[in-house]
């Protein structure tokens, strides 16, 4: 199926136009094809026209003079199914492993300057990191303990690293080719996201939670001190008016936006039923947040990442209770499903979706910075809502659930996604949860932001 574009050459003289040839072989693949040119033309100044002259030719038997992308993924590494396009994943391993012909990848050491014939499949590489398709049909044995696409089966670091942008080198990559330039500018600008997932707010999970660890300090820890201390803190901790005002004077003293994502009504145990218990709190604190210029959003509880039904409600019951509309946010524990998830965000009527990221190592979960469009595997279409990866969160760093990290080296990691979004023109989006208001973690957080 061929997706309309436009017949005209583009009117900026900046763009450079460019048509997408495919081997007839591959002709089958053309929609993943030009989901893949479409990030590429949001990267840079390039524009898919199907009267232009250049030609950017995907396959064997490239026309003469034509820009060269050698094949790999398709159609080796992918089967077509009734409910879409799926993974072959003794395919992916062999083109992975390089038994197949063509690299997948972009090499370690690339070749300096511009270049008519790629020796690396970057379109395949962009569709394969954008459309989380290995994610697809993903055996159980690589999930983790909630379901989880764990970091480590991933391509990206298997083969590389995940603080490396792979989609972002691809695009580029064909960007000298197609333009002649070595250092092709970006279309995209760094803009920053501090993002809050508002995970509780109260110093405390529920008061069954509190009350019960208290109990366990003294009949099981026997150590009634750390019980006292405990229900203390709990009933002192000024939450959450502290920890959410402490962000947005910090993010206000350096010109950013704090953006604060809430749970609907959900009684399950991995959520927090704040919506339920203390509706009027939490429309005054989001009518201070709104107040102040910071952006409001959902954070759909643990049911929902294959529940439409469930997700729509939680939705429309914080909608309710705060008298406001909400069009981004990020799933409560980053539990996604790439067949499922993006698609229910997209038909709800979302326009940014913010899960694509990896608990523990900071890095690049689509393979890209930048916020980019959404590719439904089940539909074989492009979708309207816009990821935005997370590439910074305060969990994985500290707390030992994942890592340990001292806040020098959490600092060191970071500065190092900052200065790839920079490099890119990405979007640095960071995850600091406001009930977890302590230190190390609030003190990376200051040394933070004033950085970005």
């Amino acid at each position: 199926m061929k997706t309309a574009c436009a017949k005209e050459p583009a009117a900026d003289a900046n763009v450079r136009s460019y048509r997408l040839s495919l081997d007839p072989a591959l002709e089958a693949f053309r929609p993943e094809l030009e989901f893949a040119c479409r990030f590429l033309d949001r990267c840079h100044y390039l524009a898919r026209h199907d009267e232009a002259d250049l030609l950017l030719h995907y396959g064997a038997h490239p026309p003469k003079g034509a820009v060269h992308v050698p094949a790999a993924l398709f159609p080796n590494g992918v089967s077509i199914k009734a409910d879409g396009i799926h993974p072959d994943f003794d395919g992916l391993n062999g083109i992975e492993a390089g038994a197949t012909g063509p690299a997948l990848l972009p090499p370690a050491d690339p070749a300096p300057g511009p270049t008519s014939r790629l020796g690396y499949d970057a379109l395949g590489t962009i569709f394969l990191m954008l459309s989380r398709l290995e994610e697809r049909d993903s055996p159980a044995k690589t999930q983790d303990r909630y379901g989880r696409y764990p970091a480590e089966a991933s391509i990206s670091s298997r083969c590389r690293d995940l603080s490396t942008p792979l989609a972002d080198i691809a695009a580029k990559d064909l960007a000298q080719a197609l333009t002649g330039v070595s250092d092709p500018p970006s279309r995209t600008e760094y803009k920053v996201w501090l993002t809050h997932d508002v995970d509780r707010i109260r110093g405390y999970h529920t008061l069954e939670h509190l009350f019960k660890n208290a109990v366990g300090d003294v009949i099981f820890r026997h150590n009634p001190k750390s019980a006292v201390t405990s229900l203390w803190r709990a009933a002192t901790s000024g939450e959450p008016w502290r920890a959410c005002r402490h962000i947005m004077n910090l993010a206000e003293r350096y010109g950013h936006t704090s953006r604060f994502y809430f749970m609907g009504p959900t009684e399950h145990s991995m959520d927090n039923n704040y919506l339920l218990r203390s509706p009027r709190l939490v429309r005054q604190l989001v009518d201070e947040m709104v107040s102040r210029g910071h952006i409001i959003g959902f954070h759909p509880g643990a049911e929902t990442r294959r529940d439409a039904t469930e997700w729509q409600r939680q939705k429309a019951g914080l909608e309710s209770v705060i008298g406001r509309t909400v069009h981004e946010g990020r799933q409560h524990g980053l539990l996604f499903d790439a067949e499922f998830t993006l698609d229910m965000w997209n038909d709800g009527g979302m326009t940014h979706e913010l899960s694509l990221g990896f608990p523990a190592p900071s890095g690049f979960r689509s393979g890209t910075c930048r916020s980019h469009p959404v590719y439904s595997l089940s539909r074989r279409r492009t979708l309207e809502i816009t990821a935005v990866p997370t590439a910074i969160m305060d969990f994985g760093l500290f707390g030992g659930r994942y890592r340990e990290l001292t806040v020098d080296q959490a600092i060191s990691e970071a500065q190092r996604i900052v200065d790839t979004c920079r490099t890119y023109g990405g979007d640095l989006v960071v995850l600091y949860h406001p009930a977890e208001m302590r230190p190390p973690r609030t003190t990376f957080f200051e040394r933070l932001v004033p950085i970005l």
